[in-house]
């Protein structure tokens, strides 16, 4: 009896990385105006900045439906195997919602269904730690009993280069997005409970990362797992942030990097930069 992992395309895993370990993807779907594109399939992550560059619409997103999950999981029962869904944060999408009610139409067993409480690379984690514990032959409700017991420890800091998109997403006024482009104000965020929240305040981007340095400080990072740079539409982000995380010491062992694909993206828009890994 084999041991399928599902997960939605806001874990940003690649279509390279889902194959090598051996995942199954839903995919989100994205809306530009009178457009609609399924995160990774019809909507790349480069064409996805580009069109919010250009501004002529504002994005939305929209989760995967029951009926998307549903599939995977037939799948799954027509094989007798089992399968561990790990999906984005309920506090941020329905998608979680989604793969329970999926999982209850398929009315079959050994199919368990895990809230991240996270989102992009902090998803990636947990996938790549129950796809190493599935090739270990452990079964679908062990996989999710330690994925549960990890998830509380997975950690997302970043600095966001903008307010506006947060703005248009209901998180800020509009007085005090401007406020913030006036001053060049630049917020520092974090996943908390499974939501995006502000953590810090800073004038510019040097002084926010300061911050944000000391906040990996004080939740340091567990080297047993890999971590992940984050960025929006910028890798450059990341290769100034660097030298900054090795003078502080808090450069991981093992270091990913991880593009921040449209569901995310549509909130913080680009220039974005941070860190998601395991704390201590």
């Amino acid at each position: 009896m084999s041991v399928h992992i599902i997960t939605d395309s806001s874990a940003d895993l690649t279509p390279d990385e889902a194959r090598s370990i051996g995942v199954g993807i839903v995919s989100m779907s994205i809306q530009f105006g009178d457009h609609s594109y399924l995160d990774g399939v019809d909507l790349e992550k480069a064409q996805f900045y580009k069109l919010l560059a250009e501004g002529k619409d504002s994005p939305s997103t929209a989760q995967p439906t029951p009926a998307d999950f549903l599939s995977p999981l037939e799948a799954v029962r027509a094989a007798g195997d089992e399968a561990v869904v790990i999906t984005l944060s309920s506090a941020l999408s329905g998608t979680y919602q989604s793969a329970l009610i999926a999982k209850d139409m398929c009315s079959y067993g050994p199919i368990y269904v895990v809230d991240s409480l996270s989102a992009t690379a902090g998803v990636h984690i947990m996938v790549e730690y129950a796809c190493k514990l599935r090739d270990q032959g452990l079964s679908a409700k062990e996989i999710t009993e330690k994925v549960e017991s990890l998830k509380g420890r997975i950690r997302i800091f970043a600095v966001i280069d903008t307010l506006e998109y947060l703005r248009r997403g209901g998180r800020l006024s509009a007085l005090q997005a401007g406020l913030g482009t006036v001053t060049k104000l630049k917020p520092v965020i974090a996943v908390r409970e499974g939501a995006v929240t502000v953590v810090g305040k800073a004038f510019g981007t040097v002084a926010a990362t300061k911050q944000l340095l000391k906040f990996l400080s004080e939740h340091p990072i567990d080297d047993s797992f890999p971590a992940f740079a984050l960025y929006s539409d910028d890798k450059g982000r990341v290769d100034d942030f660097l030298p900054k995380l090795r003078e502080d010491n808090v450069l991981p062992q093992d270091l990913r990097f991880c593009s921040i694909g449209p569901t995310i993206g549509t909130h913080i828009g680009p220039g974005a930069v941070g860190m998601a890994y395991v704390e201590q």
